[in-house]
């Protein structure tokens, strides 16, 4: 992991009729993390987020037309270099698209789609809170505990054993700065892991489900963990790419059911 502030950015651009963050979210290196109390212990994450929402929604106009929308993750970060303090950007862009749809087909794409956290599965009280610069506080709508989540062509995506996925929504938060906060309980004070993923909202058709973005995955195996120690006052947000790469792309099709 870089040395220094790092400030991750998620952005999707409009591409042939598609949603997203227009120019994103903008997320703090690290997540900040408070453990209060024995048993149960309370644990608090938070960090800062800059969101720019965008979303696009409609019904087809023809026979054979497509949707598409670009979503994309940028990774900016400040790096120690041997000749003197640098910054590293890493961009990551997934291309989504529909096939050809027939005419008459209503459409949501969302590339602010929730955030899809793997905790413990003794994890209990999950709640959820955007903070606004001028000190506004909304709950954030979260379901938990869930073992599955509906993918695509009716996948699912499954919790890894001794886990539970706590899903957390971003359905109106107004554009601007804001600190958004997690809290949970676990039934005692310990070092546990935690994996987070970005997700687009989908719903076209009679299909609605999520599409992972980053990672880009059908499975949480592949999934990086973030380990929170008991000692921990933050958890630093892991480079999008190993090394120093700085771009990286994918393309996926979504599914659309009539």
């Amino acid at each position: 992991m870089a040395l220094g502030r790092t400030r991750l950015i998620l952005a999707a651009v409009a591409a042939a009729g598609l949603p997203v963050l227009a120019a994103g979210c903008s997320f703090e290196s690290k997540i900040a993390v408070q453990f209060l109390g024995t048993a149960p212990v309370v644990v608090k994450q938070s960090t800062k987020v800059d969101v720019t929402p965008l979303r696009v929604q409609g019904t087809t106009k023809r026979a054979g037309q497509v949707v598409r929308i670009d979503c994309s993750i940028t990774g900016i970060y400040d790096v120690d270099d041997p000749t003197g303090p640098a910054v590293l950007v890493q961009l990551y862009v997934v291309h989504l698209h529909t096939r050809p749809l027939p005419r008459g087909t209503p459409y949501q794409l969302d590339c602010a789609g929730p955030l899809v956290v793997e905790l413990p599965s003794d994890a209990s009280d999950i709640q959820a809170t955007a903070t606004d610069a001028a000190g506004l506080q909304v709950a954030l709508p979260v379901q938990a505990p869930l073992k599955t989540i509906a993918l695509a062509s009716g996948k699912r995506l499954r919790a890894e054993p001794g886990t539970q996925f706590a899903v957390v929504g971003q359905p109106s938060l107004a554009a601007g700065a804001h600190t958004a906060e997690l809290a949970f309980s676990l039934s005692e004070a310990r070092t546990f892991r935690e994996k987070v993923l970005y997700t687009a909202s989908v719903s076209c058709g009679r299909s609605k489900y999520l599409q992972p973005i980053r990672p880009l995955v059908t499975t949480m195996a592949r999934v990086r963990a973030l380990t929170l120690q008991t000692n921990a006052t933050s958890v630093p947000i892991p480079h999008l790419f190993g090394g120093i790469r700085a771009y990286g792309q994918a393309t996926r099709t979504l599914s659309c059911a009539r």
